[in-house]
């Protein structure tokens, strides 16, 4: 009986044929085909172009190990916080370990899919450990830079009003700055004081309904009377430009910066538009709201997420208690007798 010797491809064979440029595309096309949201799709191509550009000028294409590896030591040890963003500007070095690993998970998806794909044999990223992340925190507005930055904008003229009508509708709903400057005008009902926020939209592509105040109600009606939007323009976006083009959320950011620099005070919070949903998410719980209904107007999927606001917003049980401490008063009070007493 004949035999036969089978060759067998060593590990790296297909990796030495394997395009990441290529693949990366064949990736991003795929989720487009799968009808994975915008967001999500920009969040891919922005996370592995960045990881491919890397590759490229370090000469590690072909060597997908490596590639990986000395990539996340990049994002740890050397790369400059803010150096590709336009407006931004940093001199930290090394990214959060939650951005790093953030980057490893999209990697770790990318190079998944190609193996199921059959164009590379094993996933580099495998055996890179997610690091460990310090407990999350955040910056928030005071209220004093709240009313600083709504008394900035010009509200004669419609680029001041639109901008302190979406500052005002920030700070009333927390509402994400894409799904804001997606809203039109068939999202609203001014009647019921409540807004859409259409599946399509939203971060977590599901719909929710997201109350608003009396007080925002008039500021929307203004802003609808002055461009001439009503309730039969459904279709139509409701923060425009100057030019009556869609207002997009990069340019509101940008606007953002300049009506800081203009504040009666100096801002001392990160000026953002997820700022304003953070001093929201706060407040609310400050003032009795529950933190159920608080997941639900903010969109978030689990509990986990607003649990950081709850967390956050419990920080300010201790001044509470500064004021109201039987001790502290006990000891003023002493203090403020001895200091008052006359003698002779």
């Amino acid at each position: 009986m004949r035999k036969f010797e089978f060759k067998h491809r060593s590990a790296n064979a297909v990796t030495r044929e394997f395009n990441l440029v290529q693949t990366i595309e064949q990736f991003i096309d795929d989720k487009r085909l799968q009808k994975r949201s915008k967001r999500t799709i920009k969040t891919y191509n922005n996370a592995l172009t960045h990881f491919v550009k890397y590759c490229v000028a370090n000469d590690l294409i072909g060597n997908e190990v490596d590639c990986v590896r000395d990539y996340v030591h990049f994002m740890t040890f050397e790369k400059v916080k803010w150096d590709d963003h336009p407006t931004n500007i940093s001199t930290t070095v090394g990214v959060s370990a939650r951005t790093v690993n953030n980057s490893i998970r999209f990697i770790r998806v990318f190079y998944n899919w190609a193996v199921s794909k059959r164009l590379i044999n094993l996933n580099p990223a495998n055996n890179v450990e997610i690091q460990t992340e310090e407990e999350e925190t955040f910056e928030m507005f005071t209220d004093e830079e709240i009313e600083a930055l709504l008394n900035s904008p010009k509200r004669r003229s419609y680029t001041g009003l639109r901008d302190y009508a979406m500052m005002i509708l920030m700070v009333d709903t927390g509402l994400r700055i894409g799904e804001m400057t997606s809203l039109i005008r068939g999202d609203f009902d001014l009647n019921y004081r409540q807004i859409e926020v259409r599946a399509e939209i939203a971060k977590n592509r599901r719909s929710r309904i997201v109350p608003i105040s009396r007080t925002t109600v008039e500021v929307l009606q203004e802003l609808f009377a002055y461009v001439n939007i009503g309730e039969d323009d459904v279709d139509e976006f409701v923060f425009l430009t100057q030019y009556g083009e869609r207002y997009y959320g990069d340019t509101f950011a940008k606007m953002l910066k300049q009506y800081a620099k203009r504040a009666s005070i100096q801002i001392n919070a990160r000026v953002s538009p997820h700022t304003f949903r953070h001093y929201f998410a706060v407040k609310f719980l400050r003032n009795g709201g529950e933190p159920f209904a608080l997941m639900k107007i903010l969109g978030h999927r689990d509990f986990s997420m607003t649990q950081r606001y709850v967390q956050y917003a419990s920080a300010h049980i201790k001044d509470a208690h500064d004021k109201a401490s039987p001790v502290e008063s006990i000891v003023n009070r002493k203090q403020n007798r001895k200091g008052s007493v006359l003698f002779k």
